[in-house]
């Protein structure tokens, strides 16, 4: 078995600035069976910088109320971390992660239950790929070996896609991280962006951010990057349900996104229209298990990154 993974520290010390933060989700009532809150609180961190949490989730957040007859919150996090530690202090009751922060959080005694697992496309296995890029032009770097001795732009250390992957990447092309300058651009978007701008020589974002959400924006065009190096397929990004709830509210949220929480049913009910009911660029969400998770866990097995190890 994996052993049990822990935030260092220094995560586990960030404040959790959640913007807007109201009462804690603990403070709510509760009955034998765990808590039954008025409201609900869902915390996320956006994929793009300049996009509202709001907007991202609008569709969502009334499938959720209708389903539960609760009042829901959407709860905008600074990090991957402070969504870990708010579902950790019942100050979330269901989260929006990553698959690497999903990990952290599980092996570390977060009580979480999957929810399922976003796609893009009806029927899509939940998966995506990192990527490794550069500028269209660039002749000097055509593949991770060539980043060595650039800056290269990461988006945040509880990112799968924008660091956990990319580490691997890079220490298998045998590039270490003392042989190039790190940054930490904080949304894949801004990673993106900050390689076509030539502020970084390159850097990681996941796939569709590169292939088509930027171009579709009209932020980027077509072959202004280039992608030299895709990893091997990540697993889905989930949603969690804190275990603390009562066994039927649980099941109405984990019900709520398998069977209703895509674009096609939230359109029949008039939550939304057209690509506004995407869910973060999403159809929606699909069945997983923790088991899927393992490659994951391989993968922080095998950088032995501060952000998987146990901190003992």
């Amino acid at each position: 078995m994996p052993r049990h993974l822990r935030l260092p520290l220094a995560a586990a010390l960030l404040p959790l600035v959640l913007t807007a933060c109201g009462a804690s989700a603990s403070d709510n009532g509760s009955t034998s069976d765990g808590r039954d809150p008025d409201s609900l609180v869902v915390a996320a961190i956006p994929s793009e910088n300049s996009t509202s949490l709001a907007q991202q989730y609008a569709p969502l957040v009334k499938l959720l109320e209708a389903e539960t007859g609760k009042k829901v919150q959407m709860q905008k996090a600074t990090s991957y971390a402070a969504v870990i530690e708010a579902q950790r202090a019942h100050k979330a009751d269901v989260a929006l992660y990553g698959p690497l922060s999903y990990v952290v959080a599980k092996d570390s005694g977060v009580g979480v239950k999957l929810a399922g697992a976003l796609v893009t496309a009806k029927g899509a296995k939940p998966g995506y790929k990192s990527y490794g890029i550069t500028r269209g032009g660039s002749k000097d770097i055509n593949s991770l070996a060539d980043f060595k001795g650039h800056k290269v732009c990461f988006v945040d250390p509880t990112s799968t896609s924008g660091y956990l992957y990319p580490q691997a990447g890079l220490l298998k092309a045998g590039v270490k991280p003392a042989d190039y300058t790190k940054v930490m651009a904080g949304g894949h978007d801004a990673s993106a962006l900050s390689v076509a701008s030539g502020d970084c020589e390159a850097g990681f974002a996941f796939d569709t951010m590169v292939d088509s959400d930027l171009i579709k924006q009209g932020k980027l065009k077509k072959g202004q990057l280039k992608t030299v190096w895709k990893s091997t397929e990540i697993p889905g990004s989930p949603a969690a349900v804190s275990t603390d709830l009562t066994a039927s509210l649980q099941k109405k949220i984990i019900d709520a996104f398998l069977t209703k929480g895509n674009a096609d049913y939230m359109e029949s009910k008039g939550y939304c229209s057209g690509d506004g009911c995407k869910i973060d660029d999403n159809w929606g969400f699909a069945e997983v298990k923790d088991s899927d998770y393992d490659s994951v866990r391989a993968v922080c097995d095998a950088t032995k990154d501060a952000q998987c190890k146990d901190g003992s």
